[in-house]
Protein backbone atom coordinates (compact mmCIF):
# COMPACT_ATOMS: atom_id res chain seq x y z
CA UNK A 1 0.00 0.00 0.00
CA UNK A 2 1.42 3.41 -1.22
CA UNK A 3 1.39 5.83 2.19
CA UNK A 4 -0.91 8.40 1.06
CA UNK A 5 -3.19 5.90 0.31
CA UNK A 6 -2.60 4.42 3.86
CA UNK A 7 -3.10 8.11 5.19
CA UNK A 8 -6.31 7.93 3.15
CA UNK A 9 -8.23 4.99 4.31
CA UNK A 10 -6.94 6.66 8.02
CA UNK A 11 -9.24 9.73 7.41
CA UNK A 12 -11.77 7.10 6.54
CA UNK A 13 -11.44 5.76 9.33
CA UNK A 14 -11.67 8.91 11.60
CA UNK A 15 -14.22 10.35 10.04
CA UNK A 16 -16.24 7.05 9.92
CA UNK A 17 -16.58 6.95 6.13
CA UNK A 18 -17.01 3.08 4.58
CA UNK A 19 -14.37 2.20 1.73
CA UNK A 20 -13.51 -0.83 0.03
CA UNK A 21 -10.25 -2.61 -1.69
CA UNK A 22 -10.51 -3.35 -5.47
CA UNK A 23 -7.32 -4.82 -5.73
CA UNK A 24 -4.95 -6.72 -3.94
CA UNK A 25 -2.34 -4.14 -2.95
CA UNK A 26 -4.90 -1.91 -1.53
CA UNK A 27 -3.83 1.07 -4.18
CA UNK A 28 -7.09 1.19 -5.67
CA UNK A 29 -9.94 1.87 -3.43
CA UNK A 30 -13.58 3.30 -3.25
CA UNK A 31 -15.11 5.27 -1.26
CA UNK A 32 -18.28 5.80 -0.17
CA UNK A 33 -19.22 9.15 -0.82
CA UNK A 34 -22.31 10.08 -3.34
CA UNK A 35 -21.74 7.46 -6.12
CA UNK A 36 -18.53 6.55 -4.97
CA UNK A 37 -15.08 8.39 -4.88
CA UNK A 38 -12.14 6.11 -6.79
CA UNK A 39 -8.88 6.45 -5.92
CA UNK A 40 -5.88 4.45 -8.21
CA UNK A 41 -2.61 5.34 -6.66
CA UNK A 42 -1.65 8.49 -7.37
CA UNK A 43 -4.96 9.26 -9.63
CA UNK A 44 -8.25 11.01 -8.36
CA UNK A 45 -11.36 11.41 -9.52
CA UNK A 46 -11.45 15.42 -8.54
CA UNK A 47 -10.04 16.78 -12.12
CA UNK A 48 -11.24 16.74 -15.14
CA UNK A 49 -9.37 14.62 -17.95
CA UNK A 50 -8.53 17.37 -19.79
CA UNK A 51 -6.79 19.09 -16.67
CA UNK A 52 -5.06 15.91 -15.68
CA UNK A 53 -3.37 15.32 -18.94
CA UNK A 54 -2.47 19.37 -19.23
CA UNK A 55 -0.84 18.25 -15.78
CA UNK A 56 1.28 15.86 -17.27
CA UNK A 57 2.60 18.02 -20.39
CA UNK A 58 4.70 20.99 -19.08
CA UNK A 59 4.32 22.29 -22.87
CA UNK A 60 1.39 22.86 -22.81
CA UNK A 61 1.03 23.77 -18.75
CA UNK A 62 3.60 26.45 -20.10
CA UNK A 63 1.33 27.21 -22.89
CA UNK A 64 -1.59 27.86 -21.22
CA UNK A 65 -0.55 29.80 -17.96
CA UNK A 66 2.54 31.83 -19.42
CA UNK A 67 0.35 35.01 -19.71
CA UNK A 68 -1.04 34.84 -16.34
CA UNK A 69 1.94 34.08 -14.31
CA UNK A 70 5.60 34.19 -13.87
CA UNK A 71 6.80 31.10 -15.16
CA UNK A 72 10.43 30.83 -16.51
CA UNK A 73 10.19 30.72 -20.75
CA UNK A 74 9.60 27.39 -22.14
CA UNK A 75 9.89 26.36 -26.02
CA UNK A 76 9.53 23.08 -26.81
CA UNK A 77 10.54 20.86 -29.71
CA UNK A 78 9.43 17.82 -31.18
CA UNK A 79 11.61 14.68 -32.41
CA UNK A 80 12.46 15.69 -36.01
CA UNK A 81 12.98 11.66 -36.18
CA UNK A 82 9.32 11.43 -35.08
CA UNK A 83 7.18 8.98 -37.93
CA UNK A 84 6.33 10.45 -41.26
CA UNK A 85 2.94 11.37 -40.25
CA UNK A 86 3.84 13.53 -37.91
CA UNK A 87 6.46 15.05 -39.44
CA UNK A 88 3.99 18.14 -40.73
CA UNK A 89 4.41 19.68 -36.83
CA UNK A 90 8.14 18.85 -36.93
CA UNK A 91 9.81 22.93 -37.37
CA UNK A 92 13.22 22.28 -36.86
CA UNK A 93 14.33 19.44 -39.10
CA UNK A 94 17.69 18.52 -37.56
CA UNK A 95 19.42 18.62 -34.12
CA UNK A 96 21.64 21.54 -35.32
CA UNK A 97 19.03 23.59 -36.36
CA UNK A 98 17.07 22.68 -32.28
CA UNK A 99 20.30 23.88 -31.25
CA UNK A 100 20.72 27.08 -33.01
CA UNK A 101 16.73 28.24 -32.01
CA UNK A 102 17.98 27.81 -28.55
CA UNK A 103 20.82 29.69 -28.82
CA UNK A 104 18.67 32.16 -30.33
CA UNK A 105 16.09 31.97 -27.58
CA UNK A 106 18.20 31.83 -24.61
CA UNK A 107 21.50 32.59 -22.69
CA UNK A 108 23.48 29.56 -20.74
CA UNK A 109 22.82 28.09 -18.64
CA UNK A 110 19.65 26.74 -19.89
CA UNK A 111 17.77 23.77 -19.02
CA UNK A 112 17.02 21.07 -21.39
CA UNK A 113 14.44 18.08 -20.55
CA UNK A 114 11.81 15.95 -21.69
CA UNK A 115 7.94 16.99 -21.65
CA UNK A 116 6.64 14.61 -19.80
CA UNK A 117 9.05 13.35 -16.98
CA UNK A 118 9.22 13.40 -13.14
CA UNK A 119 11.50 12.73 -10.50
CA UNK A 120 14.18 14.69 -12.37
CA UNK A 121 14.44 12.41 -15.23
CA UNK A 122 16.50 13.13 -18.29
CA UNK A 123 16.45 17.26 -16.78
CA UNK A 124 19.75 18.88 -17.66
CA UNK A 125 21.39 22.26 -16.99
CA UNK A 126 23.65 22.99 -20.23
CA UNK A 127 26.13 25.78 -20.21
CA UNK A 128 27.19 25.48 -23.95
CA UNK A 129 26.40 23.72 -27.20
CA UNK A 130 27.82 20.42 -26.51
CA UNK A 131 25.92 19.79 -23.23
CA UNK A 132 22.96 20.92 -25.11
CA UNK A 133 23.16 18.59 -27.77
CA UNK A 134 24.03 15.73 -25.48
CA UNK A 135 21.04 16.32 -23.58
CA UNK A 136 18.47 16.27 -26.79
CA UNK A 137 20.07 12.95 -27.69
CA UNK A 138 19.33 11.67 -24.65
CA UNK A 139 16.03 12.54 -24.58
CA UNK A 140 15.00 11.76 -28.19
CA UNK A 141 16.89 8.08 -27.77
CA UNK A 142 14.12 5.77 -29.19
CA UNK A 143 16.39 2.81 -27.45
CA UNK A 144 15.78 4.37 -23.77
CA UNK A 145 12.69 4.02 -21.84
CA UNK A 146 13.47 7.44 -20.54
CA UNK A 147 12.37 8.71 -24.57
CA UNK A 148 9.97 12.02 -24.66
CA UNK A 149 9.19 12.96 -28.35
CA UNK A 150 8.82 16.09 -27.07
CA UNK A 151 11.95 18.07 -25.31
CA UNK A 152 12.14 21.45 -23.73
CA UNK A 153 14.35 24.63 -23.69
CA UNK A 154 13.77 26.36 -20.49
CA UNK A 155 14.91 29.51 -19.08
CA UNK A 156 17.50 28.65 -15.83
CA UNK A 157 16.25 30.97 -12.80
CA UNK A 158 18.15 29.92 -9.62
CA UNK A 159 15.98 28.60 -6.70
CA UNK A 160 16.26 30.16 -3.29
CA UNK A 161 13.61 28.15 -2.50
CA UNK A 162 11.09 25.37 -3.56
CA UNK A 163 7.81 24.98 -2.43
CA UNK A 164 4.98 21.80 -3.21
CA UNK A 165 1.48 23.88 -2.33
CA UNK A 166 -1.53 21.86 -2.61
CA UNK A 167 -4.86 23.12 -3.28
CA UNK A 168 -8.36 21.56 -3.31
CA UNK A 169 -11.22 23.66 -4.29
CA UNK A 170 -8.72 26.56 -4.17
CA UNK A 171 -8.26 26.27 -0.49
CA UNK A 172 -4.92 25.90 0.47
CA UNK A 173 -4.60 22.23 1.91
CA UNK A 174 -0.81 22.05 2.60
CA UNK A 175 2.60 23.44 2.18
CA UNK A 176 6.29 22.75 2.22
CA UNK A 177 9.44 23.39 1.41
CA UNK A 178 12.05 21.25 -0.38
CA UNK A 179 15.08 21.46 1.42
CA UNK A 180 18.74 19.73 0.01
CA UNK A 181 22.01 20.51 1.45
CA UNK A 182 23.29 19.00 -2.04
CA UNK A 183 23.13 22.58 -4.02
CA UNK A 184 24.09 20.36 -7.12
CA UNK A 185 21.57 21.12 -10.05
CA UNK A 186 18.92 18.00 -10.46
CA UNK A 187 20.02 16.72 -6.79
CA UNK A 188 16.81 15.10 -5.43
CA UNK A 189 16.46 16.41 -2.09
CA UNK A 190 14.79 13.50 -0.66
CA UNK A 191 18.33 11.27 -1.61
CA UNK A 192 20.46 13.48 0.71
CA UNK A 193 20.94 12.07 4.46
CA UNK A 194 20.24 16.05 5.20
CA UNK A 195 17.47 16.37 2.51
CA UNK A 196 13.98 16.67 3.49
CA UNK A 197 10.18 18.42 3.41
CA UNK A 198 9.86 21.14 5.97
CA UNK A 199 6.43 21.84 6.52
CA UNK A 200 5.46 25.55 6.17
CA UNK A 201 2.90 27.08 8.07
CA UNK A 202 4.22 30.94 8.08
CA UNK A 203 1.13 32.95 7.44
CA UNK A 204 3.39 35.54 5.32
CA UNK A 205 4.49 32.54 3.19
CA UNK A 206 1.19 31.10 2.49
CA UNK A 207 -0.43 34.03 1.97
CA UNK A 208 1.95 34.93 -0.83
CA UNK A 209 1.85 31.84 -2.39
CA UNK A 210 -1.48 31.97 -2.32
CA UNK A 211 -2.00 35.06 -3.68
CA UNK A 212 0.84 33.84 -6.53
CA UNK A 213 -1.17 31.01 -7.42
CA UNK A 214 -4.30 32.69 -7.87
CA UNK A 215 -4.82 32.97 -12.06
CA UNK A 216 -3.61 29.06 -12.15
CA UNK A 217 -6.68 28.29 -9.54
CA UNK A 218 -9.10 29.93 -12.03
CA UNK A 219 -8.51 27.37 -14.83
CA UNK A 220 -12.12 25.83 -15.21
CA UNK A 221 -11.49 22.19 -14.07
CA UNK A 222 -9.04 22.30 -11.87
CA UNK A 223 -10.02 21.20 -8.60
CA UNK A 224 -6.94 19.03 -6.56
CA UNK A 225 -3.29 20.26 -7.86
CA UNK A 226 -0.08 20.17 -6.18
CA UNK A 227 1.90 23.20 -7.84
CA UNK A 228 5.71 23.72 -7.79
CA UNK A 229 7.11 26.31 -6.93
CA UNK A 230 10.81 27.85 -7.08
CA UNK A 231 11.53 31.69 -5.45
CA UNK A 232 14.89 33.42 -6.26
CA UNK A 233 16.57 34.96 -4.28
CA UNK A 234 15.07 38.70 -5.22
CA UNK A 235 12.05 36.99 -3.81
CA UNK A 236 10.41 36.68 -7.21
CA UNK A 237 7.92 33.54 -8.09
CA UNK A 238 7.83 31.11 -10.58
CA UNK A 239 5.47 28.37 -11.20
CA UNK A 240 7.52 25.38 -12.72
CA UNK A 241 4.58 22.57 -12.68
CA UNK A 242 1.18 20.95 -11.92
CA UNK A 243 0.68 17.80 -10.53
CA UNK A 244 -3.00 15.99 -10.73
CA UNK A 245 -2.21 13.77 -8.31
CA UNK A 246 0.29 14.67 -5.82
CA UNK A 247 1.98 11.77 -3.52
CA UNK A 248 3.46 12.40 -0.43
CA UNK A 249 5.94 10.07 0.38
CA UNK A 250 8.72 12.35 0.98
CA UNK A 251 6.90 14.57 3.16
CA UNK A 252 5.82 11.53 5.25
CA UNK A 253 9.15 10.70 5.60
CA UNK A 254 10.01 13.78 7.01
CA UNK A 255 7.31 15.39 8.94
CA UNK A 256 4.82 11.71 9.52
CA UNK A 257 1.65 11.39 8.56
CA UNK A 258 -0.56 13.87 10.62
CA UNK A 259 -0.74 16.50 7.94
CA UNK A 260 -1.70 13.90 5.38
CA UNK A 261 -4.46 12.79 6.26
CA UNK A 262 -5.77 15.64 7.98
CA UNK A 263 -5.66 16.65 4.57
CA UNK A 264 -7.70 14.24 3.44
CA UNK A 265 -10.25 14.41 5.97
CA UNK A 266 -10.98 17.83 4.65
CA UNK A 267 -11.30 16.68 1.41
CA UNK A 268 -13.52 14.47 2.20
CA UNK A 269 -15.61 16.07 4.27
CA UNK A 270 -15.90 18.64 1.74
CA UNK A 271 -16.93 16.34 -1.00
CA UNK A 272 -19.52 15.48 1.49
CA UNK A 273 -21.12 18.85 1.41
CA UNK A 274 -20.53 19.32 -1.63
CA UNK A 275 -22.79 16.16 -2.62
CA UNK A 276 -25.07 16.83 -0.05
CA UNK A 277 -26.10 20.07 -1.38
CA UNK A 278 -26.35 18.99 -4.94
CA UNK A 279 -29.23 16.35 -3.44
CA UNK A 280 -31.03 19.58 -1.85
Amino acid sequence: MEAHIKCLTQACINKHIKYQYLDAEKNFIKVAVGKGLLFQQNRTPFNTEVIASICKDKEHTYQLLHKRIAMPKTIGFLDFNTHEKYQKYVNYPSLQAIVNKIEQEFSYPVVIKRNSGALGINVFLCNDKESVETALKNIFNRNSCRYDYIALAQAYIQPEQEFRVVFFYNELLLCYQRVSENKAFGAHYWDSDKGHALHIDDPQELSTLTQFIQPALALSGLTYVGFDIIKNRHEEYYLLEMNSGPKYNNYIQSCGEKEIIALYERILLKEIQIKSKGHL
